[in-house]
């Protein structure tokens, strides 16, 4: 059904093949190209080519720039005003992936050789000053960043803040401007300063706290019974989705495929942190002179990274996993834990293949893995909090013909047991 609705999405509407030129934002997107294209030309033709912007930071801005395109004209744009799937996809381009690349592509020093020399000159003698370079250092420190980046992506969706930036292109301009500007220093505290002022250690616990909050957020959006944003409850209709599956869509865009990215970027990071300490290991001398730190050292610092990856993991899946219970405690009114139990008192666990219940391993009916991140219970009941219990309590009332038999599940047992299926995704 969902796939269904999805190739709806693709071509019923002509809208999907409509770009969007607002005047600010093509002027902007072409003068950053063209003023970083004269940029990199002067500064390699100065330096030679390839040298103060290297040749894979050009082409890494360019494909930064391709995705501000994508997010801000291309005819997701215009789609993003009907859907909040849309939206959430043109604001997770925005954040984890042009921010990242224009970052990464030096665009300062390339905007700054667009200065006459002496000016220019005169720019760089400020910036290096003690004043600016302490005020940059705490603008950008990896906790003030994470922090900012944080509240900008909380605050912003608030349904009072969300839309009012629906209702106005100021507003939402603003809140591009938030998401963009905070995801930017996010990433440049993390690609800048080489290995970063804390250590590679500190970039994968930063990149997996957000991971972490953002995650939290889309779980939010996907599990929620009510419609957060009712401006798209009169257009998404249009597009074959009630206004609660494009918000569960929505949530799962903002909870998935951003989890997985800010996870390679954790990895890509403590696999960094591991060459690093493998290189400071075999390059820098003992503390005697003429000797040299041995295989049984090397070989201890990386057990000890290995170990502090370790922590860093299961911290991040506890707190992943006692935030999926207490999130689908307070959806369902139904306490997780006891409904493990009233599964197993039920008989479920003989006709189901449910996760975290060592005795569930039927074959009769369908493995409820990743329940609760379905849009449609028995392939046609939305996937609430409320029809989850009621399908529990009386299946045959709301689909005739399945073989599932009542089994007298009690009111409070039944929200229980939703409970415990909200947190299978």
């Amino acid at each position: 059904m969902l796939a269904s609705n999805l190739l709806l999405i693709a071509h019923a509407v002509p809208g999907w093949r409509a770009w969007s030129f607002d005047p600010a934002i093509v002027v902007s997107l072409a003068a950053a190209a063209v003023g970083y294209a004269i940029g990199v030309r002067r500064v390699w033709r100065a330096a030679g080519v390839g040298y103060g912007i290297r040749r894979g930071e050009a082409v890494v801005f360019a494909a930064g720039w391709a995705t501000l395109v994508v997010a801000l004209v291309s005819p997701l744009d215009a789609l993003s005003e009907a859907l909040f799937s849309a939206h959430m996809v043109q604001h997770e381009l925005l954040m984890i992936v042009a921010a990242p690349l224009i970052v990464i592509g030096s665009p300062g020093v390339a905007f700054a050789w667009l200065l006459p020399a002496h000016r220019r000159r005169a720019f760089f003698d400020t910036v290096r000053r003690r004043p600016m370079l302490s005020m940059w250092a705490a603008i950008t420190a990896p906790a003030t960043v994470w922090l900012l980046h944080a509240l900008a992506l909380w605050i912003w969706h608030l349904p009072v803040l969300y839309e009012a930036a629906l209702a106005s292109d100021a507003v939402h301009a603003a809140q591009h401007v938030c998401f963009f500007g905070t995801a930017a220093l996010f990433w440049w505290g993390l690609a800048h300063g080489r290995y970063g002022r804390l250590g590679y250690g500190a970039a994968v616990v930063y990149v997996f706290a957000t991971g972490v909050h953002s995650g939290v957020l889309g779980a939010l959006l996907t599990f929620s019974p009510r419609v957060w944003y009712p401006a798209y409850a009169a257009t998404s209709r249009a597009w074959g989705l009630t206004p609660l599956e494009d918000q569960q869509l929505a949530g799962l865009v903002m909870w998935v495929p951003a989890g997985v990215i800010f996870l390679v970027v954790g990895l890509a990071f403590f696999a960094a942190w591991l060459r690093e300490s493998e290189r400071r290991v075999r390059f820098n001398a003992d503390p005697r002179p003429g000797t040299q730190r041995t295989p049984r050292t090397q070989r201890r610092r990386k057990t000890v990274s290995f170990m502090c990856f370790v922590c860093v993991v299961v911290i991040h899946s506890a707190a992943c996993g006692g935030e999926q219970f207490r999130v689908a405690a307070e959806l369902t009114g139904g306490d997780p834990i006891r409904g493990r139990d009233a599964i197993v008192k039920y008989g479920c666990d003989t006709c189901h293949t449910i996760p975290g219940v060592r005795t569930a391993r039927g074959q009769v009916g369908p493995p409820l893995t990743g329940i609760a991140a379905r849009v449609y219970l028995a392939g046609h009941l939305p996937n609430t909090p409320g029809n989850m219990q009621a399908w529990i309590r009386h299946p045959r009332e709301n689909e005739p013909h399945t073989v599932m038999p009542e089994m007298g599940v009690t009111e409070s047992d039944g929200r229980d047991i939703a409970a415990y299926l909200y947190t299978l995704r």
